[in-house]
């Protein structure tokens, strides 16, 4: 393993509970690449230790006293930027909506909390957490200001108008696909489009097993359009997203309707080239393809079918991409035919359905 010869990766642990700190130290102490250099009980000790630690990484628990991990993730990121695991365990509605307003403000990803030392000898959830401790801990994140500011704006504005219903067939279908950092995007997306969008939205975003219908709900909460989970054989409506559960790839046909498919089975569920390669065949000429932030290249085969059926192609550019791998991919293989700030696309979505 290369990862041995380099410098060890320094894991700052964060959780109230002295047993959760002891299970997940136990489970990084069976790789010899990693060493967890601190442990704090709430988010106050976590950024003093962030601080004076500067560790590669942190996994850091949710609800926490003194500090819960929002506030902690908010203050990290603005003054000393550190990629951030979030480990949950609960999947409450406030846990839930902590947990993703920290993917929000910063941190990188979410994955369930090891609940016993058994899962620290359990093959499965032990290579899951250390394998994404190794990825997540070489990504150079970027300063997130919010912190900086005065006043907690945890509290958004509710939204001016009210949701429209979904009744009309759409003209267009925007078929969005990532991974690591995308709810980042989408919230900010979905919230910035208008309610009368004339485009169906189909969503396949990969995250832990578990999270998808609880991103769901976050995303629809604050979203501008109602954001739904996809089911088989439904139909796709204008100005409405739909998201593609974990369990089975998703694929459109040319009567507007979405269908589930768990072939190939050997693929990531769901792949995003399954679904752009299902429009590209389908709905080329009616769709836009837009590849997100995210590792590996899940899109971009899908992606260059689109382009090459006459559809249009954007991948998320570099500067705003938590991780430029799926994007760069992408368009390198020469499937986008334009790069876009994640600030910049919801407009840009707006001036491509009208065109």
């Amino acid at each position: 393993d290369a990862m041995s010869s380099a410098a060890p990766i320094r894991v700052l642990v964060v959780d109230d509970s002295a047993v959760v700190r002891r299970i997940i130290s136990a489970l990084l102490a069976t790789e010899p690449a990693v060493v967890v250099v601190g442990e704090a009980r709430n988010g106050l000790e976590a950024i003093q230790l962030t601080e004076t630690l500067k560790p590669d990484i942190i996994t850091m628990d949710v609800r926490m006293p003194v500090m819960d991990g929002l506030q902690a993730t908010k203050q990290i990121m603005a003054y000393h930027p550190t990629p951030i695991l979030v480990l949950t365990s609960s999947l409450g509605r406030h846990d839930r909506d902590l947990t993703f307003n920290m993917l929000n403000a910063g941190a990188l990803e979410v994955l369930e909390k090891p609940h016993d030392l058994a899962s620290a000898t359990d093959s499965y959830s032990r290579r899951l957490l250390l394998d994404r401790i190794k990825v997540l801990s070489r990504v150079r994140v970027v300063t997130h200001l919010r912190g900086r500011r005065h006043k907690p704006s945890d509290a958004l504005p509710p939204l001016p108008y009210p949701k429209l219903p979904a009744t009309t067939t759409p003209s267009r279908l925007v078929i969005i696909g990532a991974s690591t950092g995308g709810p980042r995007v989408l919230y900010k997306v979905l919230r910035e489009l208008p309610p009368d969008f004339p485009a169906a939205i189909v969503i396949v975003q990969h995250i832990a097993e578990g999270f998808v219908s609880t991103m769901v709900d976050w995303l629809n909460q604050h979203a501008a359009i109602p954001v739904t989970m996809a089911h088989d054989g439904a139909s796709l409506q204008a100005g409405c997203a739909v998201v593609a559960p974990e369990t089975t790839h998703v694929r459109v046909t040319s009567q507007w309707k979405v269908i589930f498919d768990p072939e190939p089975h050997h693929l990531l569920y769901p792949s995003i080239d399954v679904t752009l390669q299902s429009a590209a065949q389908a709905l080329p000429r009616q769709t836009i393809g837009v590849v997100l932030t995210g590792m590996g290249r899940d899109g971009a085969n899908g992606l260059l079918a689109l382009r090459k059926a006459g559809g249009m192609t954007v991948a998320q550019n570099r500067e705003s991409s938590a991780i430029w791998g799926m994007p760069r991919a992408a368009d390198e293989q020469g499937g986008a035919m334009e790069l876009v700030h994640a600030d910049a696309l919801a407009s840009r979505l707006v001036e491509l359905t009208r065109q």
